[in-house]
Protein backbone atom coordinates (compact mmCIF):
# COMPACT_ATOMS: atom_id res chain seq x y z
CA UNK A 1 0.00 0.00 0.00
CA UNK A 2 1.37 3.49 -0.98
CA UNK A 3 1.34 6.49 1.75
CA UNK A 4 -0.46 9.29 -0.70
CA UNK A 5 0.18 12.59 0.57
CA UNK A 6 -2.91 15.16 0.52
CA UNK A 7 -2.51 18.46 0.44
CA UNK A 8 -5.05 20.82 1.80
CA UNK A 9 -6.90 24.17 2.06
CA UNK A 10 -9.27 25.65 4.98
CA UNK A 11 -11.88 27.64 3.76
CA UNK A 12 -12.38 30.31 6.44
CA UNK A 13 -10.89 31.12 9.64
CA UNK A 14 -13.09 29.61 12.07
CA UNK A 15 -11.89 29.16 15.90
CA UNK A 16 -12.35 25.42 15.47
CA UNK A 17 -10.20 25.18 12.17
CA UNK A 18 -6.98 25.73 14.38
CA UNK A 19 -7.51 21.95 15.77
CA UNK A 20 -7.52 20.51 12.38
CA UNK A 21 -4.51 23.11 11.41
CA UNK A 22 -2.52 21.01 14.41
CA UNK A 23 -3.70 17.46 13.03
CA UNK A 24 -2.81 18.12 9.23
CA UNK A 25 0.34 19.37 10.54
CA UNK A 26 0.76 16.25 12.45
CA UNK A 27 -1.22 13.37 10.03
CA UNK A 28 2.71 12.62 8.98
CA UNK A 29 0.91 12.51 5.09
CA UNK A 30 -0.92 15.91 4.77
CA UNK A 31 0.09 19.32 3.94
CA UNK A 32 -1.88 22.52 4.90
CA UNK A 33 -1.51 24.52 1.48
CA UNK A 34 -3.82 27.61 1.91
CA UNK A 35 -6.37 29.51 4.04
CA UNK A 36 -8.80 31.24 2.47
CA UNK A 37 -10.98 33.83 4.33
CA UNK A 38 -13.42 36.37 2.80
CA UNK A 39 -10.68 38.81 3.58
CA UNK A 40 -6.89 38.42 2.80
CA UNK A 41 -6.44 40.21 6.32
CA UNK A 42 -8.06 37.55 8.24
CA UNK A 43 -6.66 34.61 6.37
CA UNK A 44 -3.31 36.00 6.95
CA UNK A 45 -4.15 36.81 11.03
CA UNK A 46 -5.47 33.20 11.34
CA UNK A 47 -1.98 31.52 9.54
CA UNK A 48 -0.11 33.87 11.92
CA UNK A 49 -2.15 32.69 14.84
CA UNK A 50 -1.85 29.15 14.37
CA UNK A 51 1.62 29.07 13.08
CA UNK A 52 2.71 30.54 16.23
CA UNK A 53 1.52 27.62 18.34
CA UNK A 54 1.73 24.81 15.88
CA UNK A 55 4.05 25.46 13.15
CA UNK A 56 4.40 24.18 9.40
CA UNK A 57 7.34 23.65 8.46
CA UNK A 58 6.03 25.70 4.69
CA UNK A 59 3.87 28.36 5.90
CA UNK A 60 0.34 28.14 4.30
CA UNK A 61 -0.37 30.94 1.91
CA UNK A 62 -3.46 33.22 2.68
CA UNK A 63 -6.05 33.98 0.08
CA UNK A 64 -8.96 36.54 0.25
CA UNK A 65 -11.50 34.56 -1.35
CA UNK A 66 -13.11 31.01 -1.06
CA UNK A 67 -12.97 30.78 -5.14
CA UNK A 68 -9.20 31.36 -5.53
CA UNK A 69 -8.74 28.52 -3.27
CA UNK A 70 -10.97 26.00 -4.56
CA UNK A 71 -9.16 27.25 -8.18
CA UNK A 72 -6.02 25.88 -6.71
CA UNK A 73 -4.57 22.54 -8.52
CA UNK A 74 -2.11 22.27 -5.72
CA UNK A 75 -5.02 21.19 -3.75
CA UNK A 76 -6.44 17.69 -3.03
CA UNK A 77 -8.59 18.39 -0.32
CA UNK A 78 -10.39 21.10 1.80
CA UNK A 79 -11.69 21.67 5.40
CA UNK A 80 -14.94 23.79 5.83
CA UNK A 81 -15.49 24.77 8.86
CA UNK A 82 -17.87 27.48 7.89
CA UNK A 83 -21.32 28.52 9.55
CA UNK A 84 -23.92 25.50 8.91
CA UNK A 85 -25.95 27.86 6.55
CA UNK A 86 -23.02 28.63 4.10
CA UNK A 87 -21.77 24.99 3.78
CA UNK A 88 -23.88 23.59 1.09
CA UNK A 89 -22.66 25.83 -1.04
CA UNK A 90 -19.00 25.29 -0.61
CA UNK A 91 -19.38 21.68 -0.34
CA UNK A 92 -20.59 21.53 -3.63
CA UNK A 93 -18.33 24.08 -4.97
CA UNK A 94 -15.68 22.28 -3.42
CA UNK A 95 -17.24 18.99 -4.94
CA UNK A 96 -17.55 20.43 -7.80
CA UNK A 97 -13.68 21.32 -8.43
CA UNK A 98 -12.96 17.68 -7.75
CA UNK A 99 -11.82 18.54 -4.12
CA UNK A 100 -11.84 16.08 -1.04
CA UNK A 101 -14.10 17.43 1.37
CA UNK A 102 -14.37 17.20 5.46
CA UNK A 103 -16.91 19.76 6.57
CA UNK A 104 -17.35 20.39 10.14
CA UNK A 105 -20.95 19.08 12.44
CA UNK A 106 -23.25 19.46 11.96
CA UNK A 107 -23.12 19.26 8.00
CA UNK A 108 -26.10 21.10 6.94
CA UNK A 109 -29.20 22.90 8.37
CA UNK A 110 -31.94 19.91 7.51
CA UNK A 111 -31.60 16.44 5.79
CA UNK A 112 -32.55 17.35 2.55
CA UNK A 113 -29.98 19.97 2.45
CA UNK A 114 -27.16 17.09 3.84
CA UNK A 115 -28.77 14.74 0.82
CA UNK A 116 -27.73 17.28 -1.57
CA UNK A 117 -24.02 17.23 -0.30
CA UNK A 118 -23.74 13.65 -0.42
CA UNK A 119 -25.15 13.33 -3.94
CA UNK A 120 -22.67 15.92 -5.04
CA UNK A 121 -19.68 14.13 -3.64
CA UNK A 122 -20.91 10.86 -5.28
CA UNK A 123 -21.56 12.76 -8.59
CA UNK A 124 -17.78 14.62 -8.72
CA UNK A 125 -16.32 11.82 -7.01
CA UNK A 126 -15.05 13.04 -4.30
CA UNK A 127 -14.53 11.55 -0.72
CA UNK A 128 -16.84 13.43 1.89
CA UNK A 129 -16.41 13.32 5.67
CA UNK A 130 -18.25 15.17 8.35
CA UNK A 131 -16.33 16.42 11.35
CA UNK A 132 -17.84 13.70 13.81
CA UNK A 133 -14.22 12.58 15.47
CA UNK A 134 -15.70 10.01 17.86
CA UNK A 135 -16.88 8.17 15.32
CA UNK A 136 -13.86 6.79 14.08
CA UNK A 137 -11.75 6.46 17.40
CA UNK A 138 -11.42 2.80 19.42
CA UNK A 139 -13.71 4.20 22.53
CA UNK A 140 -17.32 3.43 20.08
CA UNK A 141 -16.11 0.24 18.99
CA UNK A 142 -15.15 -0.13 22.91
CA UNK A 143 -18.86 0.91 24.07
CA UNK A 144 -20.02 -1.60 21.18
CA UNK A 145 -18.50 -3.93 22.58
CA UNK A 146 -19.42 -3.57 26.30
CA UNK A 147 -23.13 -2.92 24.96
CA UNK A 148 -23.21 -5.50 23.17
CA UNK A 149 -21.90 -7.82 26.36
CA UNK A 150 -23.75 -6.74 29.46
CA UNK A 151 -26.94 -5.48 28.11
CA UNK A 152 -27.51 -7.11 24.40
CA UNK A 153 -29.50 -6.32 21.81
CA UNK A 154 -30.16 -2.57 21.73
CA UNK A 155 -32.53 -1.41 19.32
CA UNK A 156 -32.54 2.46 20.02
CA UNK A 157 -30.90 5.09 22.27
CA UNK A 158 -32.05 8.47 22.09
CA UNK A 159 -29.44 11.31 23.49
CA UNK A 160 -29.29 14.83 23.57
CA UNK A 161 -26.23 17.64 24.70
CA UNK A 162 -27.54 20.12 27.00
CA UNK A 163 -25.70 23.06 29.03
CA UNK A 164 -26.25 24.24 32.40
CA UNK A 165 -24.33 27.21 33.67
CA UNK A 166 -23.82 27.64 37.29
CA UNK A 167 -26.80 30.44 37.07
CA UNK A 168 -29.37 27.43 36.96
CA UNK A 169 -28.63 26.11 39.77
Amino acid sequence: MTNKHCRWGILGAAFIARKNWQAIREAGNATLVAVASRELVRAQAFIDECQASAPHAVVPEAMGSYEALLARPDIDAVYIPLPTGLRKEWVIRAAQAGKHVLVEKPVGCHAAEVEEIIAACEQHRVQFMDGVMFMHGRRLQRMRDVLDLKVGNIRHIASQFSFMSDADF
